[in-house]
């Protein structure tokens, strides 16, 4: 485990792969979250995590399934990576039903950082809902490690 460190901030990009914005709405206290992102089925998206400062990353987990992870680490002070995704085996979420995404990151030295995205999953002709709301930037989240933890507490979470 990295002693020295206990403060960590994680920047989520969300993009599909055909390059269309994802798109967020504020759901309040409806939900377990307050946001909510909006998605396709049979549909794929990258992702793109920053870590700063740097944090090497090991393996990420979609929903319980291992996937690629490409190191696109090119700047000292932070660790850049990506991965795909697709929703090719999610059903699209009825009116006032959410879904759980959890994105599992294991980092260097036995960390383990467990992000969950609430989504709502759309069919691909309802593009009209798809797009209400706002565009999606990025995921800002501000991270600690307790002493003695081998797992990072999300302390603030920003969508912009």
């Amino acid at each position: 485990m990295v002693e020295d460190r206990n403060s960590y901030k994680i920047d989520l990009q969300i993009r599909n792969k055909d390059d269309n914005e994802i798109y967020y709405k504020r759901d309040g206290q409806r939900f377990d979250s307050e946001y909510t992102l909006k998605f396709l089925v049979e549909t794929n998206y990258e992702y793109i995590v920053n870590v700063r400062p740097s944090l090497p990353l090991q393996s990420v987990s979609v929903q319980g399934t291992g996937v690629s992870v490409t190191d696109q680490s090119q700047e000292n002070g932070s660790s850049t990576y990506s991965f795909g995704w697709d929703s090719t085996k999610v059903d699209a979420n009825k009116k006032k039903d959410r879904t759980k995404v959890q994105l599992m990151l294991q980092f260097q030295g036995g960390l383990t950082c467990v992000i969950p995205l609430q989504v709502k999953f759309y069919n691909k002709e309802d593009t009209q809902h798809l797009t209400w709301g706002t565009p999606l930037h990025h995921i800002d989240y501000e991270c600690v490690v307790k002493p003695g933890q081998t797992y990072v507490d999300i302390v603030k979470t920003i969508f912009r």
